[in-house]
Formats: structure tokens, C-alpha cells, sequence
């Protein structure tokens, strides 16, 4: 894993309300064909098994964040949104473990585990695998 600073992505104007739900991404500036969710790009990796882009919506009121995977020509192959209405998905950390888990931490120590995997099936078995970390596990690990 490579923290990366290549990526951008497009400017929404007007009210809020009337953004699109996809952001183009723009590569060393310049657009691409490549959309993802999310309005601000949070972090931004380049892994063994393509480039993760972390993105949230910016929204005060019901913080979302979003995890894009693209492969080395900038496609994107999959992507997972953490979000609940009238809720909290504000990311504060991010933590490695290897070249292919993250370990993400959001308001209220929140924790969740963001698996990137070689093969996937759109639906049943996505490319981005989250999983929440249990409670018990969560008190076990920060003694």
C-alpha cells in the first residue's frame, strides 16, 4: 500500500441539494470518464490490486463515506457506501494492515474493516468487502 496524491475530484456549484451523487475523478488534473460517489476525496491509496479512493458527501446532517476501487487504467470495478439515515459515518482515522485491509475508525469509535479483494461478482461477492468490528473485539485490541 501507497499513499498517493494523483487523484482529485470535480467541483459541484449551485445548491446542494441538485449535485449529482457521482463525482468525476480527475487524474494528475485532468477529467477522466471515471465517476465515483462522494464530493470530497478523503484519502487516496494505490494497492496490489488497484487504486482505493475514499470519498464522503459532506453533508453535516448525515455524513456517509464511500470506498471506490479502481484498477491501473482508472476504471472503476467496485464500490461500497457506508451510510444510515439521520447517522454518523464521519471517518477519523485510517488504520493499514496489510496491502489489502484497512481497518477504518468513524465517530464514536466505530469501527469497520474494509477487505480489497483479487476477484469479485457484482452483488454477491463485491471486490470491497466491509465488515463491522464487534464491540468485544474493539476493547480487546486498544489494551
Amino acid at each position: 500500500m501507497e499513499t498517493i496524491t494523483c487523484f482529485s475530484l470535480e467541483s459541484h456549484a449551485g445548491p446542494y441539494e441538485k449535485w449529482p451523487l457521482r463525482s468525476s475523478v480527475l487524474i494528475d488534473g485532468c477529467p477522466s470518464e471515471t465517476l465515483i460517489p462522494g464530493y470530497i476525496l478523503l484519502h487516496q491509496f494505490k494497492t496490489s490490486l488497484g487504486y482505493l479512493l475514499i470519498t464522503d458527501f459532506d453533508c453535516p446532517f448525515e455524513e456517509a463515506t464511500s470506498f471506490s476501487l479502481l484498477d491501473f487504467s482508472y476504471k472503476l470495478i467496485s464500490h461500497r457506501t457506508l451510510r444510515v439515515p439521520y447517522g454518523s459515518f464521519n471517518l477519523e482515522r485510517v488504520d493499514w494492515k496489510d496491502d489489502t485491509t484497512v481497518e477504518v475508525v468513524f465517530f464514536d469509535d466505530d469501527r469497520w474493516l474494509v477487505a480489497l479483494r483479487p476477484w469479485g461478482i457484482p452483488f454477491l461477492r463485491p471486490r470491497i468487502h466491509l465488515m463491522r468490528i464487534p464491540e468485544t473485539t474493539k476493547s480487546r485490541s486498544r489494551s
